[in-house]
């Protein structure tokens, strides 16, 4: 079952920031076939974080809704303190 994928503000305007951020989209719309799509640990009850590069995003996911949505997207060594 595919999962709809919303950006939150604070990860959107993350995301237009990075150079790369076309690459960065491509793997965020992988998400949609959850849980089978790119290297992703769960770091809290619902709570998920995928790996791309030297990007982290980090998501929530609503199963019963089947959406995806991502809170927060940075580089590895700033992703986790602004949690």
């Amino acid at each position: 079952m595919m999962y709809d994928l919303f950006l939150h503000k604070k990860a959107r305007k993350n995301l237009e920031k990075f150079p790369d951020h076309e690459h960065i989209r491509e793997h965020l719309l992988q998400l949609k076939q959850f849980p089978n799509s790119g290297d992703i640990v769960r770091i809290e009850d619902g709570v998920y974080r995928l790996r791309i590069g030297e990007y982290r995003a980090l998501f929530k996911v609503y199963d019963v809704e089947h959406l995806i949505v991502i809170i927060n997207l940075d580089v590895r060594g700033r992703i986790y303190k602004t949690r």
